[in-house]
């Protein structure tokens, strides 16, 4: 039975390890409720989102100014990484990577300079990366047409690319260095190796959606008898 204090736990597990290994400047307190698994934000008054659209300078610099995120990474890329739990069963999450919007100098943030004070020294077109946020969805009370129970979106909130169950967050932080921090992801394999058999949920993609291009792994993969080979 999945409770959010065992879902409040992986996420800690999951953070402590990023922090722990240096692949997180910082990591926000994890907050839980009976139904809920997020983060503590600074200024938890503050709006979620100020614009619907995705990937902007200024929606990066909102959620940082307000700690509206669960870990900042090396590089002052963001993660965010959110619950829903209800009869003991994962209904929903948010799982977003939201990578810095300058290319900055990681050395002044590994030093200890504030996250702020480093990114607010890039304004020069130059600088900017143009690097899409990627989010995993997941409501199944949500699912209709063309927009997935558990659905990756990328490069715009149109794009909702089907997956076929909820995602752990092990996985999701797997899939993260796996594809964009290979260097680190491989220096690291012991600890990302076994998101291969976590899971947050069963298969829940529709034979509809798979008529077309969708995310699947091994929903029922197990550790027993398996060995990882990087």
């Amino acid at each position: 039975m999945t409770t959010a204090r065992s879902v409040r736990d992986e996420v800690q597990n999951v953070l402590d390890y990023l922090q722990q290994a240096e692949l997180a400047l910082y990591c926000n307190p994890v907050f839980m409720d009976e139904v809920r698994v997020s983060w503590h934000s600074l200024n938890p008054g503050a709006d979620f989102l100020i614009t619907r659209e995705l990937g902007t300078v200024e929606q990066y610099y909102h959620w940082l100014a307000n700690g509206t995120f669960s870990a900042i990474l090396f590089d002052a890329s963001i993660l965010q990484i959110s619950y829903g739990v209800n009869s003991g069963k994962i209904v929903s999450h948010r799982l977003a990577y939201i990578p810095c919007p300058f290319n900055v100098d990681d050395s002044l943030l590994r030093e200890g300079e504030s996250v702020t004070d480093v990114v607010n020294l890039y304004d020069n077109i130059a600088d900017v990366r143009l690097k899409s946020p990627i989010r995993f969805d997941f409501d199944l009370a949500a699912a209709e047409p063309r927009h997935p129970a558990s659905h990756l979106t990328i490069n715009s909130s149109d794009c909702r690319i089907a997956c076929v169950a909820p995602i752990h967050v092990q996985r999701f932080v797997d899939f993260i260095f796996r594809h964009f921090y290979p260097i680190y992801w491989e220096a690291h394999i012991s600890f990302f190796g076994p998101a291969a058999w976590r899971h947050a949920g069963e298969k829940v993609i529709s034979d509809e959606d798979m008529k077309a291009v969708y995310l699947m792994w091994d929903v029922n993969a197990t550790a027993s008898g398996r060995i990882w080979v990087p």
